[in-house]
Order: C-alpha cells, then sequence, then structure tokens
C-alpha cells in the first residue's frame, strides 16, 4: 500500500515520516507496517502547480494524508491550493492530519475580518474572542472547526490531530487511513471520537484588555 503525504513544508512531511517509520525514513520516503499491512510513504510537498508528475504521483497512491499545520489566511491558501486539485474523495481516500508539538496548548489562525494573525488558546475553543487589531468579536473555533470550514471539508474525510515525537497519535491515525484504504472501514464513517480528542493566540477575551 502506498501513501502520499501532501504537505507546505517539506520538514512537516519529515517528521511524519520519522515518527512513523521504525526503520528511519530514507530522504522522502519511508515504509511501515499497520496492522500487518506493509505501508510505503512518500512526502509531496509545496505547491501542486510546480511539479511536473505532481498529479501522477497522487493518481497512484492507494491513500491521501493532508498535512498541516498552521491556519493563518497564508498558510490556509497554501493548503487550499493542494486540496482542491486532489481527485474526488471516492477515488482514493483521505485523511487530514494537524501536526502539533508534544504540549502544544494553543494554534494560529486568522481573524475572520482582518486577516491578523492571531495564536488562540486551546482551553479559549468556543468562547468569544476579539481581534487586537480590528476589534471585532467573533466564536473561537477549534482548530479542526476551522480547517472544516476554511476548506469546505465533507463529514466523510477525517481529520487527526497528530503530536510530533509521539509515534502512537500518527500511527493511529494512519491506521484509520489503511483501514478505509484496504476497504475495511467505509469512506463515509466517522474516526474513533478518542483520536480526535486532541484540538486548539493569544486572542483577547471579554474580561482582557
Amino acid at each position: 500500500m502506498t501513501v502520499i503525504v501532501l504537505t507546505v513544508h517539506e520538514e512537516m512531511g519529515e517528521a511524519l515520516l520519522a515518527d512513523l517509520c521504525p526503520q528511519g525514513p530514507s530522504g522522502l520516503t519511508g515504509e511501515t507496517e499497520v496492522e500487518g499491512t506493509p505501508v510505503k510513504l512518500e512526502v509531496l510537498a509545496g505547491d501542486p502547480r510546480l511539479s511536473s508528475d505532481w498529479d501522477s504521483r497522487v493518481d497512484s497512491a492507494d491513500g491521501l494524508v493532508l498535512l498541516v499545520r498552521f491556519l493563518d489566511v497564508i498558510s490556509v491558501d497554501k493548503i487550499r491550493a493542494i486540496y482542491r486539485r486532489l481527485p474526488s474523495e471516492k477515488a482514493v481516500p483521505l485523511a487530514v492530519f494537524i501536526q502539533r508539538e508534544e504540549g502544544e496548548i494553543d494554534f494560529k489562525i486568522s481573524c475572520p475580518v482582518c486577516g491578523q494573525k492571531l495564536w488562540v488558546r486551546d482551553t479559549d475553543v468556543n468562547k468569544r474572542g476579539r481581534c487586537p487589531n480590528c476589534k471585532k468579536a467573533f466564536r473561537l473555533p477549534s482548530q479542526s472547526q476551522h480547517l472544516k470550514v476554511q476548506l469546505m471539508l465533507p463529514d466523510s474525510i477525517p481529520i487527526f490531530t497528530v503530536v510530533r515525537g509521539n509515534p502512537a497519535t500518527s500511527r493511529g491515525a494512519l491506521a484509520n487511513l489503511a483501514a478505509r484504504a484496504a476497504g475495511k472501514i467505509a469512506v463515509g464513517a466517522q474516526p474513533d471520537v478518542e483520536t480526535l480528542k486532541k484540538a486548539t493566540v493569544r486572542v483577547q477575551l471579554p474580561n482582557e484588555s
């Protein structure tokens, strides 16, 4: 089984391979085993328009991972360019991996009104926040909620949080994708709730000046 990891930044893909491949990756490729199934992983980074073999490599994959980290306006635009280039979900299973650092308690988005980059704390998700720049208030989304809205992801595409340096989180997410690719899990099935529990600037709250 071949899984292509699509990402804006090559370094993110290398970090994921380091967590997933026990023998260590070789450049931007690596091998692992999930539930007894050998899986070859390949990282395809950057703007798909700048790679002549991007489409052919994606089309030949058994599964696809869209690996993301920051969700500010500029980052989301680059992520959207990759997502829009993908084949139909029915053609090949896709999962989104949100990569975070161990112990990270916040994540980056942009103000929906003025585009100001903001840090949102996990503990402030679903609260009413205010942009320090334009002073507009809005409800703070979780990282996965924000990404889903920005890309208009259907419910059938699962979003997982994977923690860099914590292979168990990455392997659990990859196992779900591999099972879907092998037909063991229906494409529209929702991922295990426990896998999705980890999710996440500093946005001003009502009691902050």
